[in-house]
């Protein structure tokens, strides 16, 4: 027995030494450690790296830092849509943390060129911020957060004490709580006694959607410039009010890769940032090659990532005057892994993620000076380019939809972007700005490259490979009409009161009497699709017009466009009182006009009993989730309706269809490949057949068009150049197609898809070459790209020209209604331009023949 036992356990050897680390296998050997701090397992109950902590437990152990030592201080900065703690433990000397406002407060004066000449930089401390995990199961990250907060709280002696008077630390211990949550969960019920590196272990195959995101399924680290979400409006709140001198962005990447630091390909970094802030990158990374090299950890650079698009962890603090630095390490995505060179271990991924923390601070502390004089000089240049650029100021104005008005210029406050009120009125090509309507931007403020990053279209590129979109502009995203402004004197002449939070919406209004004999709306309000669906879930018999009409009945005369909403008051679930007080409810809580009219009879137009006022049904959605649906078009599609219209939509598991009735439903979302069995496809088609709607959204109208739901003719792609002397090492990164790019189409503005749009032509993101050709019948592809379609971005002129004319939108009504959202209406929830096409796919669908 003895002798079983000895070789069960001399078997348990091996990768026990891999996954079960002391603290001091992480820590630098030189250092001593105050034994009255408490060591990360004395709060989280097991040893670092032994197993994935729990976020609470991490939340836990940076407050107890924080809440014995005179060093640090805990504060929080969002909860998660799960309502976990997002915050920073803020690590400094005793002397500093008692003064931690007033350093901060001066810190922040490097941003403005006003005061900023005067201040005396070998006086300040650097501020570092090691963010950890923006990816909830890249999570050597978030552990290693554990050991950088137990090394800069409890380590001891000279060495400890310069670092901490020169530098205040921000310790993120977990950017992505809710998507960590799930993936430290999966690995921890998986682990065995002995942890199992075999790649074909389930540990290995997360559920869907994974841990990587959040809550909603969105990448968080794309939403820095989207804000979505509370934990990115949190982060970018954050960030302002440090403004950090060097920002390390900690994630995983393949685990049979090495680690990567920046900087990244030199060919693909962004134009707007100042070539100091690479060149300095470069500097920083002589640190981190000599911690490496001392631990003996392989890593690179100046490969494979970049620095174009201006969103992400690592790029929105270089366009904002800090030095932001991508940081990638090999994850094993559990404790052991399997890998070409032999085995990776959580503990040893964990450690490169310390270490790297620890040569960000020697780097801050060793380049003190020259990073705080970077800061300071890189909004001084801004003023300084902005005097001489040929735009001096942007202006801006909706007035069909004053909430996603209200919510532009609230985007633009939370980036800490210089609005102001237009003082007087000006016409440019046609389109007159009315102060009473719109705002205005100045170039000459410290955030200019980045504004320019939002609102100067962009078409001239260095490289044709992209880690992510290639274009981001705002106004279009949101389909807001604005233009620049190049005369210096206009733009000093234009310039009213500075805005200092979002205006405010104005309440709809009712504009009836009790004794009205209809009720009208248009949906051109950004929240008139939840007043739909509430009235719709009250069983108010609620009718579209399908054509114009005007109605003058004494008291009120007005033209409506199609697309107008109207409520009998007559034959209602409610007494007419009751209905009245209904209405004018939603109507100022949803921001809607709704007008009464005495009378059915129009002077123009249809009458309100015509048949061309569509009887509409309350939408019961479901949604499609699960193995071969995009996680991420499914989390934008679950947000849009559920975050942002309080309307419900049932999440599906795609093979459910195989087994159930999708009676229930009266819309069906595709936004993917599903596996449905034969018996489950024809249950679907039966379903189609008898009146309910499929919309197909993206890649899920390939797979519509292939089992015979929808006919689609797709436009021959365009093959990359051939070489005339290809050589292996020259082989292209990347296909020849479109990265993130903005097109423009035309719209039938008469057509249900395209109710509640008052201009013709609209901004899109398209992400990939396919094109569609449009079909079938000439009156319903209502949505296409222009003659002529780029916007900004990165095309090349045979794929504009293959894009010209094709769909964007097609209603199919051949056997059932099927709309076919060809590309991404909903693209990292900011893309409010086009959310109307996808709602009236759902509210309108089944009425259009």
């Amino acid at each position: 027995m003895r002798r079983l036992l000895f070789t069960v356990a001399l078997l348990a050897i091996p990768a026990l030494l891999f996954c079960q680390k002391p603290l001091s296998y992480y820590l630098p050997d030189h250092m001593s450690y105050n034994p009255a701090i408490p060591v990360p397992a004395d709060i989280i109950g097991h040893e670092v790296g032994e197993w994935h902590a729990t976020h609470d437990n991490l939340i836990l152990y940076m407050k107890e830092l924080a809440r014995i030592s005179d060093r640090a201080i805990w504060q929080e900065y969002a909860r998660s849509h799960e309502q976990r703690a997002l915050g920073e433990l803020i690590i400094s000397s005793p002397e500093n943390i008692r003064n931690i406002e007033s350093i901060r407060e001066r810190h922040l004066k490097l941003r403005d060129p006003a005061v900023s000449p005067s201040l005396n930089l070998s006086e300040m401390p650097v501020v570092v911020k090691l963010a950890y995990g923006v990816h909830g199961n890249e999570s050597s990250a978030q552990n290693a957060s554990l050991v950088a907060a137990y090394h800069f709280i409890a380590g001891m002696g000279e060495e400890m004490e310069n670092t901490l008077r020169n530098t205040v630390i921000l310790i993120d211990p977990n950017m992505n709580p809710d998507g960590y949550h799930r993936h430290s969960t999966w690995v921890n019920m998986h682990r065995s006694t002995d942890p199992i590196p075999d790649p074909n272990s389930r540990v290995f195959s997360e559920p869907w959607p994974g841990g990587r995101s959040n809550h909603y399924w969105f990448d968080l680290n794309r939403d820095y410039l989207m804000l979505q979400h509370p934990e990115s409006i949190g982060k970018v709140e954050s960030f302002h009010r440090w403004l950090p001198t060097i920002f390390s962005d900690q994630h995983e990447m393949g685990a049979a890769t090495t680690f990567f630091w920046q900087p990244g390909d030199p060919s693909r970094n962004n134009p707007l940032v100042p070539q100091i802030n690479y060149d300095l990158t470069g500097e920083i990374a002589k640190y981190h090659a000599k911690f490496f090299d001392q631990i003996g950890s392989l890593y690179f650079q100046e490969e494979r990532f970049d620095d174009f698009y201006v969103g992400k962890g690592s790029s929105y603090p270089d366009i904002h005057g800090s030095i932001g630095i991508l940081i990638e390490q090999a994850g094993p995505k559990s404790h052991l892994r399997e890998v070409p060179s032999g085995l990776l271990s959580f503990p040893f991924a964990i450690k490169n993620q310390f270490t790297i923390g620890l040569s960000s601070v020697e780097a801050g502390i060793s380049m003190r000076e020259k990073l705080l004089e970077f800061q300071r000089d890189f909004f001084i240049t801004a003023m300084e380019e902005a005097e001489n650029h040929p735009v001096k100021a942007y202006v801006f104005s909706e007035t069909d939809d004053k909430t996603k008005l209200s919510r532009f210029v609230d985007y633009l406050l939370q980036h800490q972007i210089e609005v102001y009120r237009l003082e007087n009125d000006i016409s440019i090509d046609g389109f007159t700005y009315t102060s009473e309507e719109s705002f205005m931007i100045p170039m000459a403020q410290p955030n200019f490259r980045f504004i320019r990053s939002l609102f100067e279209p962009i078409f001239e590129f260095d490289s044709d490979v992209f880690y992510d979109i290639s274009t981001w502009i705002f106004p279009m995203s949101f389909n807001i009409p604005y233009d620049a402004v190049t005369n210096a004197r206009d733009a000093a002449t234009l310039r009213g009161a500075q805005v200092n939070q979002a205006p405010e919406v104005k309440s709809g209004s009712l504009t009836a009497s009790r004794d009205a004999y209809a009720y009208l709306f248009e949906i051109n309000e950004y929240f008139s699709y939840s007043m739909l669906y509430k009235l719709l879930d009250a069983g108010l018999t609620t009718r579209v017009a399908k054509q114009p009409f005007t109605i003058d009945d004494g008291t009120l005369r007005r033209d409506f466009p199609n697309g107008t909403v109207m409520v009998h008051a007559f034959d209602q679930p409610m007494e007419r009182d009751e209905l009245y007080s209904f209405m004018r409810r939603l109507a100022e809580r949803y921001n809607v006009d709704v007008y009464g009219t005495t009378t059915g009879l129009t002077p123009v137009g249809i009458d309100l009993g015509s048949g061309n006022m569509a009887l509409l049904r309350k939408p019961s959605i479901a949604l499609m989730v699960d193995s071969g649906i995009n996680s991420r078009d499914a989390g934008e599609i679950w947000h849009l309706l559920d975050v942002k219209f309080g309307i419900p939509v049932t999440l599906v598991p795609a093979t459910r269809f195989n087994f159930i009735s999708p009676d229930r439903y009266n819309v069906i979302i595709v936004a993917g490949s599903p596996s449905l069995s034969q018996a489950g496809l024809e249950s679907l088609r039966t379903w189609n057949r008898r009146g309910g709607v499929i919309i197909g959204y993206k890649g899920g109208n390939t797979w519509l068009a292939r089992n015979d739901f929808i006919n689609i003719s797709t436009v021959p792609g365009v093959s990359a150049p051939r070489p005339d002397n290809p050589v292996y090492g020259d082989r292209p990164d990347s296909p020849h197609g479109i990265p993130g790019t903005i097109f423009n189409t035309v719209m039938d503005l008469t057509h249900p898809l395209c109710y509640g749009y008052t201009r013709s032509e609209l901004p899109v993101l398209k992400h990939g070459a396919a094109a569609i050709e449009p079909g079938p019948g000439i009156y319903n592809t209502p949505v296409r790209y222009t003659g002529s379609p780029l916007l900004s971005g990165h095309a090349s002129d045979e794929n504009v020209e293959r894009i010209a004319g094709t769909a964007f939108a097609t209603a199919h009504t051949s056997g059932g209604r099927v709309i076919s959202l060809y590309d991404n209406t909903n693209f990292r929830g900011i893309w409010y331009g086009t959310t109307k096409i996808f709602m009236n796919s759902i509210f309108f669908g089944h009425i259009i023949r």
